[in-house]
């Protein structure tokens, strides 16, 4: 699949699942409408490419992406901030290292890049950081250092900003909505659990008495 079909194909779903549910798992204070208000602009934003010189063009959607983690990142307390930026950067050094490992020849190869990466990135900042700003602006970090990174030390091979963008978002998508899964995932089997321990206690309470 094309990024940047896929990178539209995991917006949808991020939208679908948003606005099914998954915003009521959003504990902190995180505005629903400021959510809605990024969805619904971000495929505008990406029709649209921005040229700073002649040669060079960036994509509207990293704009875009770029501003609504400005402002999450502004609206966290600066202590989770900075663990959050942090924890980017470690799992930034981890994509970076984890993609080159796909270029070599092995049985993973075909798994490690695009997809697996990613998810390894999301699975990472889910064992990091548990909230869901915090958890963005670390796979944010994450992949804007490793894409900084890799533009300084190789350049840029690929002329077209959306196809740039596409596999930068794309990978961007796979390891939030990962993120949240495994947090979701994790979060239910927890309480699960406690309800079945507590039912059990119940029952053995109750034959004793």
């Amino acid at each position: 699949m094309p990024p940047v079909f896929g990178a539209v194909f995991l917006w949808l779903s991020a939208t679908i699942l948003w606005w099914s549910g998954w915003r009521e798992e959003a504990t902190e204070d995180i505005p629903h409408w400021a959510v809605g208000v990024f969805l619904s602009g971000w495929p505008l934003a990406l029709l649209v490419n921005v040229r700073l010189t002649p040669s060079f063009s960036i994509n509207g959607a990293w704009i875009w992406m770029l501003l609504g983690i400005t402002i999450m990142a502004w609206r966290i307390p600066s202590v989770r901030r900075w663990t959050s930026v942090s924890g980017g950067i470690l799992v930034g050094s981890a994509y970076i290292l984890i993609y080159r490992l796909a270029y070599y020849p092995s049985g993973f190869s075909h798994f490690l890049a695009p997809w697996g990466a990613a998810m390894l990135v999301g699975w990472l900042s889910a064992l990091l950081l548990r909230n869901v700003s915090e958890q963005v602006l670390a796979v944010s970090c994450g992949l804007y250092f490793s894409a900084l990174l890799t533009a300084l030390t190789h350049g840029s091979t690929e002329p077209d900003a959306l196809v740039r963008a596409s596999e930068w978002m794309q990978g961007w998508w796979i390891a939030v909505l990962f993120a949240r899964l495994w947090s979701v995932t994790v979060r239910n089997v927890s309480d699960q659990t406690k309800r079945w321990s507590f039912k059990l206690g119940g029952k053995r309470g109750g034959q004793r008495s």
